[in-house]
């Protein structure tokens, strides 16, 4: 019987070779000041082509008043396209495809890169993550900003990225529009639901314009926002096959908002895992368009059971992809005990992100330093002595034996892990542990030899005089 995972999926013109879509994730690689693209964008993405039929990249503003991050990526002018073109060949040349995913996230952009007055939203809702209490939208500026849209999925086009997506999720601009927890508008854009999706109606219709008939265009949206006076579920059943009637080709599902419900936007480990699937099923059933679900779906079976089950058409993976770009190869191979599995942490990819140093992986140190020299073959194998099973001995020891070393590995306790494993005990922290198992898999897999219940000790030095 064929993989699930790895049946062809036709996205509007688009064919997808197997059912796995890597979801948008913020990276902070670009250029500071122009939002260009740059090498590491260029190694990141080329480094997870072959893991997934469809890369996303990070939300490419359409507006500077939109921005999130000094270093986000940009498409909101013609200067932008050559470096985006670039990427985008970048992916193609290492057998890829690659999907743009614009946006403006209004309230919910970040006070420090937008002065008070160009904060913007539908209403006046103020945005409790940033104490941003924005201004609402005038109709010559709504037309403006349906521009501004348009004019990205130009570029989009024009670089030749193989699909578009246009969030109406996560609290950004168009969200707030279409929720009545942020619309309080009382003219032609609040009010009624047909009022609150004009805007994403209007952007819809303009991109589409733009971009030509054959161009997918995918809408992120919401299945809950996880918000009092927000959307719900039966909100989605009603925007659901209403996009598929403005020409959508594809869903997107997600949650939350990045105001008031961030957790159920990311995912961290307390949250449920794959809480998402059976709400998407809902959606898939009355959207007649293909669904993409993400949302802590952490290992090939619950994937393969997702698509048997009828649940969703493609697995959305994001923060599992930073942790292991092989994470579909290792599954399709049989090697699913060695795909490095995310712990859900945030400590890498959001900790780091919000320091300036961009998007990186705690146990996955090429993450966000592929365009690095990786691994270099020894001339000269050694036998190597690691002393300690907590992760960084066991990192170190398979890296070791990688290289081409013979490693022998000491551990004083009976078990590996280290302090690890202590902090695997703690409720919702379970995650941890599976990180362990892969870290001793990984060295014995290497041909590291391991000694539990061995002390190293320094040898005692010669007597005096002797």
């Amino acid at each position: 019987m064929t993989d699930p995972l790895f049946r062809p999926l036709e996205l509007g013109s688009l064919t997808l070779p197997n059912r796995l879509v890597m979801t948008t994730v913020k990276l902070g690689y670009a250029a500071p000041g122009s939002g260009t693209v740059t090498e590491r964008h260029r190694a990141f993405y080329r480094r997870r082509a072959h893991g997934a039929a469809l890369l996303t990249t990070e939300p490419l503003y359409i507006h500077a008043d939109g921005r999130e991050l000094p270093t986000q990526l940009a498409v909101d002018d013609d200067a932008c396209t050559p470096g985006l073109e670039e990427l985008v060949r970048t992916v193609h040349d290492a057998g890829g495809r690659i999907m743009a995913h614009i946006n403006h996230a209004g309230r919910a952009a970040n006070p420090k890169l937008v002065p008070e007055g160009r904060r913007v939203s539908a209403s006046d809702a103020p945005c409790p993550a940033n104490g941003v209490v924005p201004r609402p939208l005038g109709r010559a500026e709504i037309g403006a900003l349906v521009e501004a849209f348009a004019d990205a999925g130009g570029r989009v086009r024009d670089a030749g990225f193989d699909a578009l997506e246009i969030p109406f999720s996560h609290g950004y601009l168009i969200h707030q529009f279409l929720s009545p927890h942020t619309n309080h508008r009382e003219d032609a854009y609040g009010g009624s639901f047909d009022n609150r999706l004009r805007f994403g109606r209007e952007v819809l219709a303009a991109v589409r314009e733009r971009v030509g008939p054959d161009l997918p265009i995918v809408v992120r949206m919401n299945a809950r926002d996880y918000v009092e006076g927000g959307l719900e579920l039966d909100d989605a059943h009603i925007l659901a096959p209403t996009l598929g009637e403005l020409g959508v080709d594809a869903l997107s599902i997600s949650s939350g908002t990045m105001c008031e419900s961030v957790p159920y936007c990311l995912y961290p480990s307390a949250t449920p895992r794959a809480n998402l699937l059976p709400m998407a099923a809902q959606i898939r059933d009355v959207a007649g368009l293909p669904v993409i679900v993400a949302g802590r779906i952490r290992t090939p079976a619950v994937a393969r059971a997702a698509l048997s089950d009828g649940q969703t058409d493609l697995i959305g993976l994001c923060r599992p992809l930073l942790a292991d770009p092989d994470w579909l190869p290792k599954a399709g191979a049989g090697d699913e005990d060695l795909i490095l599995p995310c712990a859900g942490c945030h400590q890498g990819c959001l900790a780091e992100l919000r320091k300036g140093e961009g998007t990186h992986c705690i146990f996955n140190p090429e993450t966000g330093r592929e365009a690095e020299t990786g691994l270099v073959p020894t001339d000269e194998p050694r036998r190597v002595m690691v002393a300690g099973g907590g992760p960084a001995g066991l990192e170190a020891a398979a890296v070791a034996a990688e290289r081409g070393h013979h490693v022998s590995l000491f551990e004083q306790t009976d078990r590996l892990g280290g302090q690890l494993a202590l902090a695997a005990r703690p409720p919702y922290k379970e995650d941890y542990a599976d990180v362990i198992r892969y870290l001793e898999r990984k060295a014995e897999r290497s041909g590291v030899h391991i000694e539990l219940r061995t002390r190293v000790t320094a040898p005692s030095p010669p007597p005096k005089g002797g």
